[in-house]
Parts: C-alpha cells; sequence; structure tokens
C-alpha cells in the first residue's frame, strides 16, 4: 500500500516528462514580457514607449576599408555616418552591390552601434592592440583600418572554428595580425607582452539582436536572467584578465550588443571597485538620438561609482541596443 501512495504521489515517469515539459510559445511569451518589465525597470519608460521601441527594426551599415584599393560608385557612399570616418548607410535598392564589395575585401557589413567600441579605442599606428574575443573580425578589421594598417594586432578566440573564419575575414579584408587560440579567462598565464589598447566586445546575452517581431522569437529560446548572470560572472573574469595584460596608461575598451544592467554597468562597478588604478572615461564619440544615461542603480541596490560616462544607447533606426565604456590604467599611489 506504501508502494502503491508513493507511486501515485510521484506519477509514473511518462507522466512526470509531461508536467516538467513547457509549451514553447508559452514560454516565449513569457520571456517576451519578462524582457519588456525588465527594460520599463531600468529605462523609467513606459509598457506603451518599450514596446514601440523594441518592436524596431534592426538595420545593417556599410564600413567602406581603406586597406582594400579600388572605385566605388558614389551613389552607395551618398549616406555616410557623420561619426564614423567610412561608415555608411546602406541604402536598400543597391543592397546586392554593398553585398559584392564586402566580398570582395572593400567594405564590411554590420550595425553601425559595433563601429563605437573601435572609436572609443582609437588605435593608432605602433601601438600593440588586443582584440580579446575578436571573431568574426568586424572590429578587428576596424581597428587596422584607423591604424592605417600599422598596428601591431593580436586578435584571439577560444573556438577554433571561429578563428579559421576570422583569419578568412581578414585576409579578405587585407589585414594584418597575429593570432591566438585562448581562454580568454587565463591569457594573463601566457606572459605576453603587456598591450598599449584592448577591445574586450564581451560575450553577452545578445539583447541587441532581439526584438518583439515574430521573426525573432526564437531567440528567446536561449534568453533568461539565469542566462544574464552566468554572462555576467564570465564578463567579470573577462575584464579582469583584460585590465591584467594592459599597460599602465593604457586603454581598456568594455562593449557589449545587450541591455541588462548585470551585463553593463555591473560588470563596470566591479572593476572600479576591484581595481584602484581603473578610471573611467568618458565615451562621448557623437551626438546619438538614442542614447540614454548609464543606469546607476538596480534591483534596489545602488552602484559605487558615478557612471555617466559609459554609452548606453536604446534600439534606434540607425543603431541596434549597445553599451560601451572606455578605462584608462593609471598608477595607484595610495
Amino acid at each position: 500500500m506504501a508502494k502503491l501512495l508513493l507511486k501515485r504521489s510521484i506519477g509514473t515517469p511518462s507522466e512526470t516528462t509531461m508536467a516538467k515539459r513547457k509549451d514553447p510559445a508559452q514560454e516565449r511569451q513569457r520571456k517576451r514580457e519578462l524582457w519588456i518589465n525588465r527594460t520599463m525597470q531600468w529605462s523609467g519608460l513606459s509598457r506603451a514607449e518599450v514596446k514601440t521601441m523594441l518592436a524596431q527594426t534592426r538595420t545593417q551599415s556599410f564600413r567602406l576599408n581603406p586597406l582594400v584599393d579600388g572605385e566605388v560608385a558614389p551613389e552607395l557612399l551618398s549616406r555616410q555616418v557623420a561619426w564614423c570616418p567610412d561608415g555608411y548607410e546602406i541604402i536598400p535598392e543597391y543592397l546586392a552591390d554593398y553585398q559584392q564589395l564586402a566580398d570582395s575585401g572593400h567594405g564590411y557589413i554590420q550595425n553601425a552601434a559595433s563601429w563605437l567600441p573601435v572609436l572609443a579605442l582609437a588605435p593608432a599606428a605602433g601601438e600593440r592592440v588586443l582584440d580579446l574575443c575578436a571573431a568574426p573580425g568586424g572590429k578587428s578589421s576596424h581597428i587596422q583600418a584607423l591604424a592605417s594598417g600599422q598596428a601591431d594586432l593580436v586578435c584571439n578566440d577560444n573556438s577554433k572554428p571561429r578563428l579559421m573564419k576570422l583569419q578568412t575575414n581578414l585576409k579578405r579584408l587585407n589585414v594584418s595580425a597575429e593570432y591566438m587560440l585562448a581562454d580568454a579567462r587565463n591569457l594573463s598565464r601566457r606572459q605576453l607582452e603587456a598591450f598599449d589598447k584592448i577591445l574586450l566586445d564581451a560575450p553577452c546575452s545578445g539583447e541587441g539582436l532581439m526584438s518583439l517581431n515574430a521573426s525573432d522569437a526564437p531567440l528567446f529560446d536561449s534568453w533568461s536572467v539565469a542566462h544574464i548572470r552566468r554572462l555576467s560572472d564570465l564578463q567579470k573574469r573577462l575584464i579582469l584578465e583584460a585590465w591584467r595584460l594592459l599597460k599602465p596608461g593604457g586603454t581598456l575598451v568594455y562593449s557589449t550588443c545587450t541591455m541588462a544592467p548585470e551585463e553593463n554597468e555591473a560588470v563596470v562597478d566591479w572593476l572600479l571597485r576591484r581595481q584602484p588604478d581603473a578610471r573611467l572615461v568618458p565615451t562621448d564619440i557623437a551626438p546619438l538620438s538614442n542614447r540614454v544615461p548609464a543606469v546607476q542603480s538596480w534591483n534596489d541596490r545602488d552602484l559605487t561609482h558615478d557612471l555617466g560616462g559609459c554609452l548606453r544607447l536604446m534600439p534606434g533606426t540607425l543603431t541596434e541596443a549597445f553599451f560601451v565604456a572606455t578605462f584608462r590604467k593609471t598608477p595607484y599611489v595610495e
């Protein structure tokens, strides 16, 4: 009798499995509502404002590559982005022409927000520069473009297939670089020569790639608050490792394509609290209409430092949601 009662209380294996199963459509809807509510919480916007903002369609832009010679039809370069040298809005009717230019190495197609961390880094000829999580190579190629191909550029990734894709892309774009296949969390163990500048475009939850449009519904399958927290822990390890590899007086740029405060301001504040030689430098590249103030508190907890110098973007017509923080490593005196 006891065994029978136990069996009834826990259910048969098939009953237990069915109970744990979640309807994919319902789960996506639940996550969609959670994302809306979280965005309302940190932005202070109304539900209607947030839904309108998160329903915007992402657009791509074109960055002309000065490292490959060739003529480009003037009509393709008629909509220059004022704050980015060699950056242009894509004219939809010429999309095939832009793609042909990208395939031949004359340019790179990406969202314009991806130009911001490289502009903040401001790489120059002769500087030793590390792109810590470099694949697929859009930002690496931009680094050498701004340095006229004369930076001592090191590109790292922890995935061999991604690193091979990176190498293929940079060869097409005529970019000179050294490549490393390494876990960026342990890179300082290699006793590398320190870097003048480091870009950490960190692995993130990718909310900048998400929208409330039906076509993006599958993106919610991998999104969760638990995943955001795991990524935040990873990002802290990565930014600390980058700091160890940076020369005194050097510049570190941290960026993500997400809106989650745990992955953005919380990581910045954590580094500033941990490293007394870290200084936050204002990231003021250009007036951007979708820029909003950095988050100073989250989940009823105030962050320790003034993070007003961080660049936080809502989804906009030209740039997706993005976050950039610029640090300078200064000598620390007690």
